[in-house]
Formats: C-alpha cells, structure tokens, sequence
C-alpha cells in the first residue's frame, strides 16, 4: 500500500491501472510516498 498526497493520487490514476490503483492510498496527514513526488510539486 503506497500512501500518497492528492496531486500524485490525480497523476497515479492517469498512469496506472484499477487493478494497479488498489495499492494507492489517499494520505491525509501523512508525507507523500511517491515517487513522483518531487517532479510533480516542484516549481
């Protein structure tokens, strides 16, 4: 299970597959475990 924030979550879903999004999680209060974390958020 990969916990992640609400941006990598809308970008994961565009990548992957239903079966693959099972594994992802919507974290509240916790820091982003994705990979694509610091692509996605940087300016």
């Amino acid at each position: 299970m990969i916990e992640v924030c609400g941006v990598c979550y809308r970008f994961l879903q565009t990548i992957y597959d239903k079966k693959k999004m099972k594994e992802v999680r919507l974290a509240e209060d916790q820091p982003c475990k994705s990979t694509y974390h610091k692509k996605l958020t940087d300016r």
